[in-house]
């Protein structure tokens, strides 16, 4: 698949909330555990999945009491989800999209990068000072 399928809070408190749904799929509920976790007292622990398989999105009721809508008809089994879908639980709303996957781009052969001198070492900064300083005084001492 050249696009990476993300799922878009369109309504409750995660509005705007955009989730990417990789291949192990995305979880939905009010336990912590979940992926996108939704607080809400109409929704389960546990309350959906969304499955990525046969480059399709798949919405699963995961045993929820008050039901997984997908375009205002519950889910029974599962229903494949796609751009411009509503899928609704509890008070929360979402979409998906569909997002153009970034390459990064190859290059070939060598490039020279310019770097920055060093920063001066410790026997700059503080031995060779040092040394001359003592050389000029036993110069005077010697005098």
């Amino acid at each position: 698949m050249d696009r990476q399928p993300v799922l878009v809070a369109t309504r409750g408190p995660l509005e705007g909330a955009r989730f990417p749904v990789g291949e192990d799929g995305i979880t939905l509920g009010r336990d912590p555990d979940c992926v996108v976790v939704l607080d809400d007292a109409n929704v389960s622990r546990f309350h959906a999945r969304l499955v990525f398989h046969n480059a399709a999105i798949w919405v699963q009721d995961a045993g929820s009491r008050n039901g997984v809508f997908l375009n205002e008809k519950r889910v029974v089994r599962h229903k494949q989800f796609g751009p411009g879908d509503e899928l609704v639980l509890g008070d929360h709303s979402f979409t998906l999209e569909l997002d153009p996957i970034e390459h990064e781009s190859v290059m070939t052969g060598r490039v020279a990068l310019p770097t920055a001198p060093a920063p001066p070492s410790a026997l700059v900064k503080w031995v060779l000072p040092a040394a001359a300083v003592a050389a000029v005084v036993a110069w005077l001492a010697i005098r």
